[in-house]
């Protein structure tokens, strides 16, 4: 079967399944990449090497994603009896580094919000404030705001229910009074902004990426409540070790731990 038939098999197969749009056209892409090379239902375990190992220029997480992609595709080949025996099966993961994430400074979202626009104010808090990704601020629609209940739509289509605090209230209140009922932050012509005309937006706000507003608000809602829990269901997290990732810990924090680890009676008698 040529390249092009079976990429648009698989292609069908995912629009059917529960996935969101982007992880559809990433996997989609990352399989093409591979079909660039190699005829996919006659690639065998050496051939996967020599494509895995074109990509080692990248970073270590597309290729993580990459290689993710090219395993779903042959597990659905292999289902669908496309090929016989799975290239993948004695691939190697690829080792993604744990690395300490970046927060935005409080300082520079006091200063993005001194004197913003009604509308500049709300993509910086729903970042911080409301801990949202840059796709879920970016669509999120006047009707999902019930009292301080946001409905977020997350990764795979999940929703979840975000509270806002009274200070992005007021803000999304201003925001609706000030322009037609609709997409908080509307496009050009329809439908809603695009996110990296949002992404620009807020970078050029704060000097920060929008994901750092993200880990910013789950340390502080962290630090002040001690709920990993409660964290994790505000993020749309599946598991609270991604959550626990988003967490930074400044000196003090460190200092706190440390200091918790003494023995009173050893102190005493020394």
């Amino acid at each position: 079967m040529h390249n092009d038939d079976i990429i648009s098999r698989f292609e069908q197969w995912m629009l059917g399944s529960s996935r969101a749009d982007g992880t559809i056209r990433l996997r989609l892409q990352h399989v093409r990449r591979l079909g660039r090379r190699v005829q996919l239902t006659l690639a065998d375990g050496e051939h996967i090497e020599a494509a895995l190992g074109a990509t080692r220029h990248l970073a270590p997480d597309t290729r993580h994603s990459i290689l993710a992609s090219w395993r779903l595709f042959y597990r659905w080949a292999v289902g669908k009896r496309y090929v016989l025996v799975d290239p993948m099966a004695m691939i190697e993961g690829i080792r993604v580094p744990v690395r300490m994430p970046r927060v935005a400074p409080d300082r520079a979202i006091t200063d993005a919000l001194r004197g913003a626009s009604a509308r500049d104010r709300a993509l910086v808090m729903l970042g911080r404030y409301a801990c949202l990704r840059l796709s879920e601020l970016t669509c999120l629609h006047m009707r999902d705001r019930d009292g301080d209940r946001l409905r977020v739509l997350g990764k795979g289509d999940k929703e979840r229910i975000v509270y806002a605090n009274d200070d992005l209230l007021l803000t999304l209140k201003r925001l609706e009074r000030e322009q037609p009922r609709g997409h908080y932050f509307p496009g050009a012509t329809d439908g809603h902004m695009h996110p990296q005309s949002v992404h620009k937006i807020i970078k050029r706000l704060t000097g920060w990426h929008p994901h750092s507003l993200r880990h910013a608000g789950a340390t502080a809602a962290y630090r002040a409540t001690g709920d990993l829990r409660g964290v994790q269901d505000m993020l749309g997290h599946a598991s609270l070790a991604t959550t626990q990732r988003y967490l930074h810990l400044d000196d003090d924090a460190r200092r706190r731990i440390a200091a918790a680890t003494t023995i009173e009676a050893a102190r005493i008698a020394a």
